[in-house]
């Protein structure tokens, strides 16, 4: 390869770079210099292509994107649809389930599914829209898509964020299915998840985390509860979930996470480090309290056995009866308790 074409070439991989993508050659013969180039590149998807450094650095829902920026660049008609499309919409997709991009078909398409594409028919009567400039399914089908597609916990992770994006009740949301899917395959399921979302739940994690919890058939805990500082009064923190015991006492739950860490929108402009740090601090006030604090990471989050043994050995309470989900449709009221001594700004469950 002579020297003014690998420094075409770089030029290419760097202006792709910047914009987020993928590279997609614009003829054959910018692919074979791209063959070319070996170990140095990858081709996730045939004619992609991305440098293997920065490939290694990117997390799979980043992997996604820079994917559909090269395809929406190749395939200017293409609308990208269910995991692909949420991710674009930056709803929390559980990674294992990014495996390919889905990309949405007409009735009577004849394209077909290829190696790292699938094509999905999808009928969206609100029509195109754009997420991050990318052509997408509608929000609220990208939601239905994925409540289907989805096994229930990560499903409800997608719920429960639509939730927090859009303001929307966890009622309005079932109204929609009911009415917008009525028939379709899978409605049913989509909206026995969607009866129990909470915007409350703060990422991914905690939605599985609290799935599993109502599976294992333990009671619901509170979610997001603030709770003043013992050590410094008029400061208060949060814990993830909560139980509120018959005699008062309360357990708390902690969900240890990557997302705490790496999510802008949970580190409140702080560093990794000096979230660590909050972190650290906030458990050695904590413990001032005496409460009992069951923390789990995701892996346990997502088994019924081993949550569910957790749990128990702490003493959360289990549903009486058969396991049931929570009623749904309840409105959520703030209310400042006193719990042995200290203050929790809890939420009480009222009728919507």
């Amino acid at each position: 390869m002579g020297e003014a074409v690998r420094r075409r070439i770089d030029a290419l991989l760097d202006a792709a770079e910047r914009g987020e993508s993928s590279l997609v050659p614009s003829d054959e013969k910018g692919r074979k210099a791209l063959l070319r180039r070996g170990l140095e590149l990858v081709q996730p998807i045939a004619g992609q292509f991305v440098r293997r450094g920065a490939w290694r650095r990117l997390n799979p829902a980043e992997r996604s994107l820079w994917l559909m920026r090269g395809l929406a660049a190749r395939h200017p008609g293409w609308r990208f649809c269910e995991a692909s499309a949420a991710v674009a919409y930056g709803l929390p997709v559980t990674w294992g389930l990014l495996t390919h991009v889905w990309v949405a078909a007409g009735r009577g398409s004849h394209d077909k599914s290829v190696p790292g594409v699938i094509r999905r028919c999808v009928s969206d009567p609100e029509g195109p829209a754009l997420a991050q400039g990318l052509p997408v399914t509608s929000f609220w089908r990208t939601v239905f898509d994925c409540l289907v597609a989805f096994p229930p916990p990560d499903a409800l992770a997608i719920v429960d964020w639509a939730l927090r994006l859009s303001q929307a009740s966890a009622r309005q949301v079932v109204d929609y299915l009911r009415s917008a899917h009525r028939g379709r395959r899978g409605v049913r399921g989509a909206v026995r998840v969607a009866a129990l979302a909470d915007a409350r739940a703060e990422s991914g994690g905690e939605s599985i985390a609290r799935w599993t919890m109502l599976e294992a058939g333990f009671e619901p805990p509170e979610l997001q509860v603030w709770i003043e500082d013992p050590v410094e009064p008029g400061t208060w923190f949060r814990v993830d979930f909560l139980w509120l015991l018959p005699d008062g006492s309360v357990i708390i739950g902690e969900m240890d996470g990557r997302q705490k860490t790496e999510r802008p929108e949970l580190m409140g402009g702080r560093s990794a480090v000096r979230v660590l740090q909050d972190e650290r601090l906030r458990e050695s006030h904590l413990s001032a309290l005496r409460p009992a604090v069951v923390r789990f990471g995701y892996d346990v989050a997502r088994d019924p056995v081993l949550l569910g043994s957790l749990l128990d050995s702490f003493g959360v309470p289990r549903q009486s009866g058969d396991p049931a989900v929570p009623a749904p449709f309840t409105t959520r009221r703030a209310e400042l308790m006193q719990l042995g001594g200290w203050r929790v700004l809890a939420t009480e469950l009222v009728a919507a």
